[in-house]
């Protein structure tokens, strides 16, 4: 045996062992292929219906939104009407209870005098009088 042939032998050899090593990766890899081939189908048909709902969803969320401004806007209007109304309602009272003190304390003073009036003449009704 030369060396050409030993060396040639010893090449086929080695070939045929980087083959049998290489032959389970090649296999490994082209399930490891058909596999994402089916994961990217399923994507593919999954993501579209989940696009349209997540569209979907914005869009509802965005009239949502807009509603909830518009209504915030009419609560923020009943409000500042509600504080106007109530400051007019404190305002009359005020005006009110200023305009009427007068009037019960008036009305006070003439009652307790009608009541002393009253008693000065029961009192002298009661009452024997020294010649009597």
């Amino acid at each position: 045996m030369t060396y050409l042939n030993f060396f040639s032998l010893l090449s086929a050899l080695s070939l045929f062992a980087i083959a049998i090593a290489l032959v389970p990766t090649f296999l490994q890899f082209r399930r490891t292929l058909q596999k994402t081939e089916v994961l990217i189908e399923t994507l593919n048909t999954h993501v579209d219906p989940l696009c349209k709902s997540l569209t979907e969803a914005a869009n509802e969320i965005q009239l949502l939104s807009i509603s909830l401004g518009d209504k915030l806007e009419k609560t923020d209007a009943v409000i500042y009407t509600a504080q106007k109304s109530a400051d007019a309602l404190l305002t009359t009272t005020t005006l009110f209870k200023e305009s009427v003190r007068p009037v019960i304390t008036t009305l006070g003073s003439v009652s307790a005098g009608v009541m002393a009036f009253s008693h000065f003449l029961n009192r002298s009704w009661t009452t024997p009088k020294k010649g009597e």
